[in-house]
């Protein structure tokens, strides 16, 4: 079966709220082949301990990051006895993310297309969401408020189960991505404003990723309808007419960001969501990191972020405070 994906309502009124403000959330997950089939087993949580030394940056400049974190992290002593602490001492927050192939219960097909949980039975997402809720509970002492689907994975079942376990935060859009190729959501007709996927009571707040260049205004047309292909992307990319910037480190260089910060800005986007992968924060388990050069680039890239901010007056903002500003 395959789920309808998430609504795509008016973003609702932020003139009041204040800002800008940006959020940094991490995808806390095992680390895993990306390129190879999905496994139940073959993954690991070596990177941890490198967490401690994003989170001292995070102090540094009074950001609190929101840690999205899954099965085999909530299930990890060293991972969660850490996470939990960053919590309790107020450095950052805690979410969940659900990555269906390692989260029990273990009872579908194992494929991509059951990677997306929007494609499981609705009692299935709900009962792995259960579960992977009360794992964190448990062994952190928190109750988290916010929630990404792993592979962006949310659809019609999702917000219910949310409201039900007490989540009242989703970030499962990644706006102008288009995830149907292999089974997953169609994010790229959503935009970057916050809206409600229930009134008053569950907040979406999508992923940034933004459209830069002469052709802006009709990015996401042109995306899915004239230029689908990489190739042709990457061309427009290097004509300057049309780039689609993900605020994010990884694959993004830092002077694409700082444009892409400055044209959401220049959009009203009133929160800029920053995300990356936590295997990241190691060097060799990803592409974007595959080399201690390129951790250091990795983090040279935040320090330029985060002065670029500054310089913009965008203020950090936690999942707790967005609680307050919108009466959840």
């Amino acid at each position: 079966m395959k789920n309808s994906p998430l609504s795509v309502p008016e973003p609702i009124d932020t003139s009041t709220l204040g800002g800008p403000f940006f959020l940094i959330t991490i995808d806390t997950e095992e680390e895993f082949d990306w390129d190879g089939p999905f496994t139940r087993d073959q993954h690991g949580t070596t990177h941890v301990p490198a967490i401690e030394r994003f989170q001292k940056l995070c102090d540094v400049h009074s950001v609190k990051p929101v840690y999205l974190i899954d099965y085999p992290i909530a299930n990890d002593d060293r991972a969660s006895e850490l996470l939990g602490r960053y919590a309790k001492q107020g450095r950052a927050e805690i979410g969940v993310q659900l990555h269906p192939w390692v989260n029990p219960p273990f009872d579908e097909q194992l494929c991509e297309f059951n990677s997306f949980a929007s494609n499981l039975d609705p009692q299935l997402e709900r009962a792995k969401l259960s579960q992977l809720h009360a794992l964190i509970v448990d062994k952190l002492g928190v109750n988290p408020d916010i929630y990404r689907a792993g592979r962006y994975g949310a659809g019609e079942y999702t917000p219910q189960i949310l409201q039900d376990l007490g989540i009242s935060i989703d970030t499962s859009v990644r706006s102008h991505f288009d995830y149907s190729p292999g089974g997953g959501p169609d994010y790229s007709g959503h935009g970057l404003n916050p809206y409600w996927l229930a009134p008053d009571k569950l907040l979406e707040i999508p992923v940034t990723t933004v459209f830069a260049g002469l052709l802006q205004c009709c990015g996401s047309k042109m995306f899915r309808h004239i230029f689908a292909s990489d190739a042709a992307r990457s061309a427009l990319a290097r004509s300057g007419l049309l780039e689609r910037i993900a605020l994010t480190p990884e694959g993004i260089p830092v002077e694409k960001a700082k444009i892409g910060i400055d044209a959401a800005l220049k959009q009203g986007v009133p929160i800029l969501n920053f995300s990356f992968h936590s295997p990241s924060l190691e060097a060799g388990h990803l592409g974007y990191t595959e080399t201690d050069e390129d951790l250091e680039n990795f983090y040279h890239w935040w320090d330029e972020v985060f002065a670029h901010l500054a310089a913009r007056n965008v203020q950090p903002i936690s999942p707790s405070e967005i609680k307050k500003k919108f009466a959840l």
